[in-house]
């Protein structure tokens, strides 16, 4: 029989393989992110060495270039191809969800009522005095105006992919066949935030609670879109066009 046509593989059923498996892959993509960071910041290093201006250095990045953090975005993308491409035989066949305009049409209407979400928590968090603004927003914004084209593709395009690959595709589609896919959608969501805001970088418990709270809700949103559809390009195009209108309010603030 032709390997492509081999049955995927059962999926571990008990908590603590789920827990086990779950935690090693999040710990395998991590190191492929650091590793993939480490030797981009050691090739930025080298190029100013060289002549090359990479951009002005921020403090926050520890003296390394604004344009670092598009080029750091390499990392997630590797990180869930990699992932992906160890895990494929095991996943099943794509599911038959909404194609072309219809795919289109739910992946925008998905992005725009997560969008209308961030945008109420911020409001609420305006009004009891909390910033919701994620702690990489500023560096975004800066890395925008150093390096735009490759700034809009790394966020329109390598954070999605990796990201979905990773949550959607590799562990929530692990937890879904071992029929846990409500405690798959808890657990992928909350990683999801909390890989996106890990701390509360100096504004205090409340506020980085209702920040990770608008995580929570996004990957929430793409974990269930994922279960309905069973269609990791549907997930990677909703996550895209939310990028997309969380990058066009970022510019225009």
């Amino acid at each position: 029989m032709p390997a492509a046509a081999l049955p995927p593989r059962p999926a571990p059923s008990s908590l603590p393989a789920l827990a086990g498996w779950t935690g090693l892959d999040l710990l395998f993509g991590a190191g492929l992110v650091f590793a993939t960071v480490f030797l981009l910041g050691l090739a930025l290093g080298l190029a100013q060495r060289l002549g090359f201006d990479p951009g002005p250095p921020l403090a926050a990045l520890g003296g390394l270039p604004a344009r670092f953090i598009p080029l750091s975005l390499i990392g997630t993308a590797l990180a869930g191809t990699v992932l992906y491409a160890l895990h494929r035989r095991r996943l099943p066949a794509p599911g038959k969800g909404p194609r072309g305009a219809r795919l289109l049409l739910a992946s925008l209407l998905l992005a725009l009522g997560l969008q209308a979400l961030a945008v109420a928590l911020a409001s609420l968090g305006e009004a009891i005095g909390l910033s919701t603004t994620g702690s990489n927003v500023p560096l975004i914004r800066l890395a925008f105006e150093e390096a735009p084209l490759l700034t809009a593709f790394a966020v329109l395009v390598l954070a999605p992919v990796g990201e979905e690959l990773v949550f959607r595709r590799v562990l929530l589609e692990r937890f879904a066949r071992a029929g846990r896919g409500l405690l798959g959608l808890l657990v992928t969501a909350c990683v999801f935030a909390l890989v996106h805001e890990p701390l509360p970088a100096g504004r205090g418990l409340p506020a980085w609670g209702l920040t990770l709270g608008t995580y929570l809700l996004m990957g929430l949103g793409f974990g269930l879109f994922y279960l309905r559809t069973r269609r990791v390009d549907a997930a990677i195009l909703a996550h895209a066009l939310l990028n997309a209108l969380g990058l066009a309010l970022v510019l225009a603030a």
